[in-house]
């Protein structure tokens, strides 16, 4: 097993899609699906069922797919850190966060980084939630961009808020809501929703049944998601309607539609967090230019 076939593996089922998965990794699509092929071989299961011209993760695909997420993580922190303690590797920052953030929150940020403190280097771990509480925790992070944190981790970290994202409800696309431009959240009621998994988005199960309460009633969750995209995947196949953020709605969902909800909107938050203390040179001014950035994001 190769890290760059997990990484071409960790691509192609967050984009659900060989061809972007492809283009992102910078590889053609045969020879991107060879490795996907070889990978499994290995393995001896299936990672992905093919579905038409989609591709999906398997029972063991989504089981595998944070195991290789650490995995890569595990390496290029291993080997930075060997670069800086023992060989002449500057201080890098280093940031975990999700794909979605990647293209109008973080890369922005970068560049002005770049140019402000070019001697500043920022190394880029995309991990879910939990991964990156856990690796805050064992200081194999700087710095972390999340949504939910825990009473537990609010006392433990230091805390920037960056933005708030309404919720959206997303319904299959031939839902009998889904040619609305607005509906209320109680009309929902009686649906099986899909949820983002609580072991690697802490919380998310408590924060989607108080918003829920909230509008009288108790959802009935019926399946459990690992990433955004599965979500969006499931709700696409039928599996039930979810409430994401508004801000999801970038990411691929053919099969799937984003609607406002009604007033009152429920917004939620994504915020920088680091241990307490550790907001000095780079890591302040990354900080600053998240902040910056993320005050112009409608």
């Amino acid at each position: 097993m190769e890290l760059h076939q997990l990484r071409y593996f960790v691509a192609t089922a967050e984009e659900l899609s060989v061809t972007a998965a492809a283009r992102r990794v910078h590889l053609s699509q045969p020879a991107l699906s060879r490795q996907i092929q070889s990978l499994e071989a290995e393995l001896g299961v299936d990672l992905f069922d093919r579905v038409r011209k989609r591709v999906v993760l398997t029972g063991a695909g989504r089981w595998f797919l944070d195991r290789a997420r650490q995995i890569l993580c595990d390496a290029e922190t291993s080997a930075q850190q060997v670069r800086e303690q023992f060989g002449d590797g500057q201080r890098t920052v280093r940031l975990g966060f999700l794909t979605i953030f990647l293209d109008d929150l973080i890369a922005p940020a970068l560049r002005a980084l770049r140019k402000s403190s070019p001697r500043t280097a920022v190394a880029l771990f995309e991990l879910s939630p939990q991964a990156q509480l856990d690796r805050l925790r064992n200081d194999e992070l700087d710095l972390a961009l999340l949504g939910n944190v825990g009473e537990e981790d609010r006392a433990r970290f230091q805390i920037f808020p960056l933005l708030r994202n309404p919720m959206a409800a997303v319904l299959p696309e031939d839902h009998r809501l889904a040619a609305r431009r607005q509906i209320d959240l109680k009309e929902l009621a009686a649906e099986p929703f899909v949820s983002l998994s609580d072991s690697v988005f802490p919380g998310r199960r408590q924060f989607l049944r108080g918003i829920c309460k909230r509008r009288g009633f108790d959802p009935e969750i019926a399946e459990e998601c690992d990433s955004l995209n599965l979500v969006l995947a499931s709700v696409a196949g039928g599996a039930g309607v979810a409430l994401l953020p508004a801000h999801s709605a970038k990411l691929p969902h053919s099969g799937s539609v984003f609607v406002r909800l009604k007033s009152p909107v429920v917004h939620a938050e994504v915020m920088a967090i680091h241990k307490p203390g550790a907001d000095r040179g780079g890591l302040a001014a990354l900080i600053g230019h998240l902040v910056e950035v993320a005050s112009g994001i409608d």
